[in-house]
């Protein structure tokens, strides 16, 4: 328990990257896929990711960032995309595998599948769910790379249509986050972390 509660604490979101340490693809890999295990909405996981790592599209991308350096020097850049028409074109697929494990029987599927679908069918609750979704990944992408390691940033500092027409992402899908990842750069001090607000401050229990 103490080591799970220290990889949450101790995650900052770093500034300044080890611009010669590079993370190996696999690395990068099984982190995505450990991520991946998020919960999503009837497990529709509305998730897809675009890792930039080449130098010369970090270079592209930290334009596209408002000239942000840590673009560049990271090791990659994740971009997540959250696909608001996941719903219908993952449905089939998950329900397949819960018939599969055992969750429901053959005749269940359609009219859960109705269920599911329903829910998808409006914009804006299919943007909401999308992108929800997505950012539950997100956050797991942050701390699994800190089990690793390795330091991240979420960063929200970009123009959305020059980057989905420099990845060719599609109209219907959204960009929550890019998330840059790599090694801290440990000529440099990290300072205090910043205040945080005390449950007083943001909650109560009624």
């Amino acid at each position: 328990m103490k080591e799970c509660i220290e990889l949450i604490t101790q995650r900052r979101s770093i500034t300044f990257f080890d611009p010669n340490r590079e993370v190996h693809d696999d690395l990068t890999k099984e982190i995505l896929e450990i991520s991946a295990t998020a919960p999503s909405g009837y497990n529709i996981q509305p998730w897809e990711v675009i890792v930039v790592k080449s130098k010369d599209k970090k270079k592209l991308l930290r334009d596209i960032c408002y000239g942000q350096q840590k673009v560049e020097d990271a090791s990659a850049n994740i971009v997540l995309v959250a696909n608001t028409h996941a719903g219908f074109e993952h449905v089939d697929r998950i329900l397949q595998s819960w018939e599969e494990l055992g969750y429901i029987s053959s005749d269940a599927k359609e009219s859960l599948k109705s269920q599911i679908l329903t829910g998808w069918q409006d914009p804006q609750k299919a943007f909401r769910k999308a992108v929800r979704d997505t950012a539950l990944f997100g956050m797991n992408i942050m701390i699994t790379a800190r089990a690793f390691g390795l330091e991240t940033h979420p960063m929200e500092g970009y123009d959305e249509a020059r980057l989905k027409k420099f990845l060719n992402i599609e109209e219907h899908k959204v960009v929550p986050m890019i998330i840059a990842i790599g090694y801290k750069d440990h000529s440099r001090e990290l300072l205090p972390r910043a205040y945080r607000f005390s449950f007083e401050e943001f909650g109560k229990i009624i």
